[in-house]
């Protein structure tokens, strides 16, 4: 089984610019990465899809400055292949048993926001069409194609990190992750009134 991460390195989750800084977010990023590389890496040979050189010791990176939906779909050729990305932190060793349990010639994980947060094809000829809605055109793409599409619910991979309501998630439901503790050290922390909200604490320099 091959597992694609596609992986953005430069610049990365620049929605969340008005909470952290450039360098915060580029480590931020990197340690979701891993937290989606220590549980996907016992399901199947994972390849890192990223379009500028990276290096992470023990996983092997594919260099591909094309556009998403090009560099996947040369990389699921060979089935069966399954894309994740790399902002689920949330993912457990439980959620992606049953993912890749599920039946069907395509399993389809949407985000909140009508996202393909996961893709797991056991077809040929499936080609991927991110980005709009891509939950969507993926159902659709699978129906014209006389494939049999399953949608996958799971709330943990429903979990994209985009936006502070995501962060937030991540540090309620995020314990013993990377990017969790990461949060934590900046100052992060989540105040429990009616509706939970994040907080930073401000650390005064010695």
């Amino acid at each position: 089984m091959r597992i694609v991460i596609p992986f953005k390195a430069n610049n990365p989750k620049s929605r969340l610019s008005t909470l952290l800084s450039e360098s915060e977010r580029k480590e931020l990023a990197r340690l979701m990465l891993l937290d989606v590389v220590d549980v996907t890496r016992n399901f199947g040979d994972v390849t890192i899809l990223c379009p500028e050189e990276v290096e992470f010791e023990g996983v092997r990176v594919d260099v591909d400055a094309s556009d998403l939906n090009t560099a996947v779909n040369r990389l699921i050729d060979n089935v069966p292949a399954a894309v994740i990305m790399s902002d689920l932190p949330l993912l457990n060793k439980e959620v992606l048993t049953r993912f890749f349990e599920t039946e069907g010639d395509v399993v389809i994980a949407p985000g909140r926001k009508g996202g393909t947060n996961m893709l797991l094809v056991r077809k040929r000829g499936f080609r991927v069409s991110y980005h709009y809605g891509s939950f969507f055109k993926h159902l659709e793409i699978a129906l014209k194609l006389g494939m049999k599409a399953e949608i996958f619910d799971s709330f943990f991979s429903s979990v994209d990190i985009d936006d502070e309501s995501d962060l937030l998630e991540l540090m309620m439901h995020g314990e013993g992750k990377r990017s969790q503790k990461f949060l934590k050290d900046l100052g992060f922390y989540v105040c429990f009134e009616k509706t939970p909200r994040l907080e930073r604490r401000v650390f005064m320099q010695p």
